[in-house]
């Protein structure tokens, strides 16, 4: 099979939005956009053995692949519009496309975007994703502008089920199926992400760990704060402290990340959506810092995924 084959087998289809006027299988794709609106776009990449484990199965590369991706325009406030898929494949194996390709379409059909356009080529398994949306003028929602006083919340089913998962696939823990469930099937907050935007001072999705993305948000904050997070206040996913104790599941829970939740810091007078979890407050501070019940978070956690290690 070649190159041209597979795109036109496996990822041809007609665009769902009519705002898609030439979409993929040519050499570039076209779309209009609206008036009073402004796009959001964001790139993220899977590498198997690096993101995903060895024995990643087609339909949980297409899950984790478009749920990271979407999750970065969720925490945004933005509505997924369109889609670009590059991928890398040691073979062109079109019992494995298949697969892959079926689980992608439903998901984009699930979440109502349009794969337009994207590349393959041979080699090491990967993907890499641009995700497209958009929002109305001046109402993406940033990383900055948390404040004292402001709440914070996380919004999602709950934390540390896909930490404790990689600890299944590396053969020290029993599976539990809530685990493997949240490992691969994110579900990125999307309706949840613009039903904020009208809230919102601050946000950010907390797929590489609650503490360091809380860390980014107080990086960006006018002014230095600290975070106190209440323990009793984690959503843990079930099975977590019955398994491995309530200091080790709040670890996995705050740091363990692949957690496609959004943490928000909300003003305490804001009328707040539905489904979230208010988890602790922000306070005037000299330095920006996180305390876990008012006490410094243990010193051999690390606070998150690190990209760089």
């Amino acid at each position: 099979m070649t190159e041209f084959e597979l795109i036109e087998n496996f990822f041809r289809r007609d665009p769902l939005d009519p705002s898609v006027s030439l979409g993929n299988g040519d050499d570039a794709a076209v779309f209009h956009t609206e008036p009073n609106r402004e796009t959001v776009i964001s790139v993220d990449s899977v590498f198997l053995g690096r993101h995903v484990p060895s024995s990643c199965p087609p339909v949980g590369f297409a899950a984790r692949l478009l749920g990271r991706g979407l999750s970065d325009l969720a925490a945004m406030g933005a509505r997924p519009r369109y889609v670009l898929l590059s991928l890398t494949l040691p073979t062109f194996d079109p019992g494995w496309i298949d697969d892959f390709a079926t689980r992608f379409h439903q998901l984009c059909v699930r979440f109502g975007i349009d794969l337009i356009g994207g590349d393959t080529t041979k080699g090491p398994l990967s993907g890499h994703l641009t995700v497209i949306g958009d929002v109305p003028k001046g109402k993406a929602i940033r990383r900055e502008g948390a404040k004292t006083g402001d709440e914070l919340w996380v919004f999602g089913p709950d934390l540390g089920g896909a930490r404790a998962y990689l600890e299944v696939l590396n053969g020290s823990l029993e599976d539990r199926v809530v685990w493997a469930e949240r490992y691969w099937r994110p579900e990125p907050q999307l309706i949840t992400g613009q039903a904020l935007s009208s809230v919102a001072n601050a946000m950010i999705d907390i797929s590489d760990g609650l503490c360091q993305d809380l860390t980014h948000l107080l990086n960006a904050a006018d002014k230095p704060l600290l975070a106190n997070i209440w323990s009793d206040c984690i959503p843990l996913c079930a099975d977590l402290e019955s398994t491995l104790g309530k200091a080790r599941a709040l670890e996995y829970s705050l740091t363990g990340g692949d957690d496609y939740c959004l943490l928000v810091a909300i003003s305490p007078k804001a009328p707040v959506p539905n489904g979230g979890y208010r988890i602790g407050s922000l306070i005037k501070s000299k330095i920006p810092s996180i305390v876990l019940d008012g006490e410094p978070l243990p010193t051999h956690w690390k606070l998150g995924w690190d990209h760089s290690r």
